[in-house]
């Protein structure tokens, strides 16, 4: 993700965590948690391109994150996310000898969130379930931009970034020890359209890279990290 963009979320955030004491009239619990996600994209696809079959797939991957939280009410808060790591494409030409090609990708989240916990903020664990919205970048490596211009599908291909909304549904728990630390679990699945890499869905009638992918990505995420609380307005 572009430096400025990430300049730009912070900032945002920044600007939400000063107003908000005046507008709701109090925030209860500001913490940032840090964690370690295991990713696992389910957007597999298999289609014919020049009489010659193909399957994609995204290769499960790991990545970090980083969030703000702060809780408007005893049990709904909102919160701000930023997340970075691997979402690695395969490529296989599925004829007589099939031969798979990995495109390095990288995958920029960043996200907003709403969650709803069971219990209240004085609570030492509390379950809670997280909507919300947000993009989901991909951005293909330069060794993989280099390799798909000799051969992507069935020809060569320019890649590129690409950004997609993304929705998010899920659940977890946060645990508070002693002190300004706890733990956080996460399960969720983000949705969003499947990435093409700007490449073309279908031919123009003019030859060129084709990559006939359609369809939603559910990006199950497996997470579990530190939170940190930063201190207690009332």
């Amino acid at each position: 993700m572009p430096a400025r963009m990430v300049l730009r979320v912070c900032t945002a955030l920044g600007l939400a965590f000063v107003a908000a004491p005046g507008v709701l009239g109090q925030i209860l619990n500001p913490r940032v948690t840090l964690t370690g996600v295991g990713s696992m994209v389910k957007a597999d696809r298999t289609f014919v391109v020049n009489g010659r079959t193909f399957n994609t797939q995204f290769a499960n991957g790991g990545r970090a994150k980083a969030r703000l939280t702060l809780d408007l009410t005893k049990h709904f808060s909102v919160e701000g996310v930023y997340g970075f790591g691997t979402s690695n494409l395969k490529v296989t030409d599925l004829g007589t000898n099939p031969q798979t090609n990995a495109f390095g990708v990288k995958e920029h989240e960043v996200q907003f969130n709403v969650l709803n916990f069971f219990t209240g903020s004085g609570s030492h664990l509390r379950p809670f379930l997280v909507t919300g919205v947000g993009d989901a970048h991909f951005v293909p490596t330069d060794a993989a931009k280099a390799k798909a211009a000799n051969a992507f599908i069935s020809s060569p291909a320019q890649i590129a970034a690409t950004n997609n909304v993304n929705l998010t549904l899920g659940g977890g728990f946060e645990a508070r020890a002693r002190g300004r630390l706890g733990l956080r679990v996460d399960v969720t699945d983000h949705i969003s359209a499947v990435p093409t890499f700007g490449v073309p869905q279908t031919s123009s009638g003019q030859g060129g890279a084709v990559y006939p992918v359609s369809g939603i990505v559910h990006n199950i995420q497996v997470e579990a990290g530190l939170v940190i609380y930063l201190w207690r307005l009332e």
